[in-house]
């Protein structure tokens, strides 16, 4: 009797389990994709910290370009948007584009003459930062 009991049980809990809505990952994101200019970030900080205005204007924004580019030493890097916003990379990120600087030939030119680096970014907010999963 109790295997038989058992035996219906069986086919009630496998259905059961099956009729169970999907779980969503809590840490489920979204891919988002920027452009923008490549910027050390430690440069920005520095700089960030000299203004009193919060609001980045035009000649901020061009400032940023021209006196925090990209160099060979560079190990935290930030994304400016064409709308003026800055975003910092997350470390792996930072890694990654460490990497990518090394290995660039064309990064490499632009880092020499003192060029603003442009790139595509695909990645993800975690906070207030991105976490890369491309960058070119």
């Amino acid at each position: 009797m109790k295997k038989l009991a058992i035996l219906a049980a069986i086919p009630l809990v496998a259905g059961y389990l099956c009729a169970q809505p999907p779980q969503v990952s809590q840490t489920e994101t979204t891919t988002t994709t920027w452009n923008g200019t490549l910027l050390d970030q430690g440069c920005v900080t520095t700089h960030t910290k000299e203004t009193s205005s919060n609001a980045a204007s035009q000649t901020e924004t061009n400032r940023y370009v021209t006196e925090c580019p990209v160099t060979t030493t560079s190990t935290t890097f930030s994304l400016l948007t064409p709308e003026g916003k800055i975003v910092r990379f997350d470390d792996a990120s930072n890694a990654r584009v460490v990497e990518m600087v090394k290995g660039n030939k064309h990064w490499t030119t632009y880092i020499t003459e003192r060029k603003p680096i442009k790139v595509h970014v695909v990645g993800s907010h975690k906070g207030d930062y991105i976490v890369v999963r491309t960058i070119e």
